[in-house]
């Protein structure tokens, strides 16, 4: 009798164990996703300074002061947010505003530069992604452009390098 006791008690507590829910297959979220929360991921806007020399890859002896500001605004938009492979996109908005000038002439206005682009680019969680945008330099006919160069990632953008540049015809 004792047997068949211990036996009944061994199998209930097995049966009880087994027919519970089984929490490694579950999906780990448990709560509920609002659409809103995963569609943007907005940064406010942000601005980088530009100040200093910026030299002229086609005469490299030859450079200008800048003063001005690149305002910004890097936007992750979420596709896709299931898992393993969510789908997301970063939404950049550019908007440059700086003055050129030649110290060495006591030309306060060698050029003005003003512009602004929007980009989507695709770019890994980890990875980087490298944005080269071009300005025209206003007030100058030689066809100089200001080159930036900026990393983007999904947390943000920075400006990395910048030059002057003289299209070729």
């Amino acid at each position: 009798m004792k047997k068949l006791l211990l036996s009944l008690v061994v199998f209930s507590v097995l049966f009880v164990t087994g027919c519970q829910e089984n929490n490694i297959t579950d999906p780990l979220a448990s709560e509920t996703i609002n659409k809103n929360q995963l569609a943007e991921k907005t940064n406010p806007l942000g601005y980088i300074p530009l100040e200093g020399l910026v030299s002229n890859l086609n005469n490299p002896e030859f450079s200008l002061n800048i003063n001005g500001i690149i305002e910004y605004e890097h936007e992750l938009v979420i596709v896709d947010p299931i898992p393993p492979a969510p789908q997301y996109y970063v939404s950049v908005h550019l908007s440059v505003q700086a003055a050129l000038s030649d110290t060495d002439l006591n030309d306060n206005s060698a050029g003005v530069i003003s512009g602004a682009s929007d980009d989507i680019i695709y770019v890994s969680e980890e990875g980087i992604y490298i944005l080269d945008k071009q300005y025209e330099v206003e007030g100058l006919t030689d066809g100089l452009v200001l080159v930036c160069r900026f990393l983007v990632t999904t947390d943000g953008i920075g400006l990395h390098s910048m030059w002057l540049y003289i299209l070729q015809d």
